[in-house]
Parts: C-alpha cells; structure tokens; sequence
C-alpha cells in the first residue's frame, strides 16, 4: 500500500510540474507572438513638420534674395586690398565698409570694432587691439574712402517677377531696394542702406528680344546677377551705418550680359 500511494503521490507531483511547465510555455508562445506582432507592425511615422511661414518682417537680411552677405571675407588691411573697377571701388566685405562708415562720419574711429571678426559664434571673438601699423593701414584706407564716394555692390540670386505690362516693367519682390533696411556683411553690425531706392525694384524694359529671353529664364526659376552703383551720402559710427544713393542698376545673365540697365530719372 506504501508503494501503492507512493506512486500515486508521483504521478501527482509530475501531472503538477507538467502543468505549471506547460503553462509557461504558453505564456511563453503568447508574449512572443506578441512581440513578433509588434516588430511587424511599420513604425509609425513621425509627425510632418508644418510648413515654414517666411516673415519678411522679422526675416535676417543675411537670408533674403538680394543681399550680398555672403560674400567671401577679405580681412587684408591696407589701400592694396581695395578693389576697383571702371572708377567704382568694389563694396564686398565688412572691413572696407567698416573704414567707409568712419571716413563720412564725424566720430572717433574705433580701430578695435574694424578689426576685431564678426561671426555667428555664441561666444563673440576677443576685441583685436591695434598695432600702430594696423592704425596706419586703416587711416590710408580711410583717407582713399575719402576721395572714392562711387561704390559698385555685386549681387546674385536675384529673382524677377512676371512682366507687368500696364507699366512695362519687370518687378522685384524682395527686399533688396527698400528704404531704410540694412544690409551688411559677415554677420557685422556695420551695415548701409539706400535712400529711397524704391524705383529700382521696378526694372523698365521694352525691347522684345530681351523680354523674350527673360520671360524663359522666369518660367524655368532661373536666377539673376546684378550690379549697384551708389554714392556715399553720408555715414554714422553711432549708428554703425553708411548711407548710399543708388545711380544705377545692371541686370545680367549667367554669363555676364546686361540685360537691363537702369538709372536714376
């Protein structure tokens, strides 16, 4: 009888571990079924970012149509550095228009804030203190500036709108020629403005073959170059600014040929 109820016991005991293991086999099956389920299902995709609404208002001159900002840098020092052509001295980098800002204003020039770099770091460079070489560089700069008032300003990217022919023209939708903006260089807070430029973002043309090779480049979004001439009216350290008089306007294509050329009535 011992080993009858032994054996019974026995069977008891492996039926119970037989349970319970297949139990835990099942939940095993269960959750990995589950979890193949949940790796088989595609990922879901992230959110759309809304589209970017561009506030022309508030936008950075460094990012819109027109401004020449992005222009290589040229820190030399020096009469030598400066660039003419045809009698226009070439506006293109933020120390000559830091010299020119000083040579029509009537403050101190501050040699540290022409010489020391401007960039988009968070933690602004150390203020550059100059040499008296370096002082004798930027006086010669600014007595040439002085007797050069006719500055050239080089510009790409510029985009035309449609041809408007109740007034014949070419209009220019952006903020290039608006009175009292600024435009500047290298992230400088030394900038110039036009006064009262408005004319110029209406480009007049008449001629057909020219319009023809415009209204092509503007269906297919291509861009354009161009050239500013300007007169310096006046500058202000104060302010940081040079005030410009725009004379005249080239429009060119790719490859360098005015298209239209344009200037003060």
């Amino acid at each position: 009888m011992a080993d009858t109820r032994l054996s019974r016991t026995g069977r008891l005991l492996q039926l119970t571990v037989l349970g319970t293991a297949l139990s835990a086999l099942s939940l095993s099956a269960v959750l990995s079924i589950d979890t193949l389920a949940q790796a088989a299902e595609p990922a879901a995709k992230p959110a759309s970012a809304p589209a970017t609404q561009i506030n022309l208002e508030s936008a950075s001159l460094t990012d819109l149509p027109g401004s020449p900002s992005r222009v290589r840098i040229d820190q030399s020092l020096g009469v030598h550095a400066i660039k003419q052509r045809d009698g226009f001295v070439e506006l293109d980098n933020a120390v000559l228009l830091k010299t020119y800002v000083y040579a029509y204003s009537k403050q101190p020039v501050n040699y540290t804030g022409i010489l020391t770099p401007n960039t988009e770091m968070i933690e602004p460079p150390a203020p550059v203190q100059a040499s008296a070489k370096e002082k004798q560089q930027v006086d010669a700069m600014i007595a040439f500036d002085k007797a050069h008032p006719k500055l050239r300003i080089d510009v790409d990217d510029i985009a035309l709108d449609a041809y408007v022919p109740q007034g014949k023209y070419y209009p220019i939708d952006n903020r290039l020629f608006i009175h009292g903006a600024g435009y500047y260089f290298d992230n400088s807070p030394y900038h110039y403005t036009y006064d009262h430029p408005e004319a110029f973002r209406h480009l007049a043309c008449a001629d057909a073959a020219v319009m023809k090779t415009l209204d092509d480049a503007i269906a297919n979004y291509q861009h354009f170059h161009m050239a500013i001439f300007a007169t310096v009216l006046g500058g202000d350290a104060k302010t940081q600014g040079l005030l410009l008089r725009v004379d005249e306007v080239q429009l060119k294509d790719a490859l360098g040929n005015v298209l239209i050329d344009q200037k003060t009535q």
